[in-house]
């Protein structure tokens, strides 16, 4: 599967925006707000990393990728560290993810890591102008949509199973010539 386009990335920007607000007027009535704010940043996170899995035609590591994901997000927060650090530490698995499943070389990773500051900044800005969660994950997912554009240099990513599979022949080959001289060797 190819990258996500712009207009897939803005439908995701607004149904993260629209899934926010919701999240964010129901959870309040059950937890306190700071643990509403940490469930719905981890609950978009979580949707964002397996919309971007579902989309890359990587398939080696996905498990691996959500049980890092769990303990991060986990470990952000036993150790309760503040809520910018749980949203770095979100962000920047985004960008992992990213750079693992969909570039292959280190221009457009670095590219990538500028985006998320890019998105975070947009973020910020937006809540300190308007005191909206809503509007500022409008803006963090509506940036994060350019990601699509982000050249890929040096040429396509190459998979492990698409080596593999070659090495696996000849292997496989040279297993049935051995196979047949031990045959011959231990007939005489």
């Amino acid at each position: 599967m190819k990258t996500p386009g712009i207009l897939e990335g803005t439908s995701v920007a607004i149904i993260a925006s629209l899934a926010s607000g919701v999240l964010g007027a129901l959870l309040p009535i059950l937890v306190s707000n700071a643990t509403s704010v940490r469930i719905v940043i981890a609950s978009l996170a979580l949707a964002y990393l397996l919309f971007l899995l579902k989309r890359s035609a990587e398939r080696s590591g996905r498990v691996l990728m959500m049980v890092a994901w769990l303990i991060v997000t986990l470990g952000a927060w036993i150790l309760d560290i503040s809520l910018l650090g749980f949203v770095l530490s979100q962000a920047t698995t985004i960008w992992i993810i990213r750079s693992l499943y969909f570039h292959s070389s280190i221009l457009p990773t670095l590219l990538d890591l500028g985006l998320i500051a890019f998105g975070l900044t947009a973020s910020a800005w937006a809540i300190l102008q308007t005191g909206s969660v809503v509007l500022a994950i409008w803006c963090f997912f509506l940036s994060q949509s350019l990601f699509g554009l982000i050249p890929s240099f040096g040429g396509s990513r190459v998979s492990f199973t698409d080596f593999n599979t070659g090495h696996h022949d000849r292997f496989q080959s040279a297993h049935r010539v051995a196979l047949d001289a031990v045959r011959k060797l231990s007939a005489h």
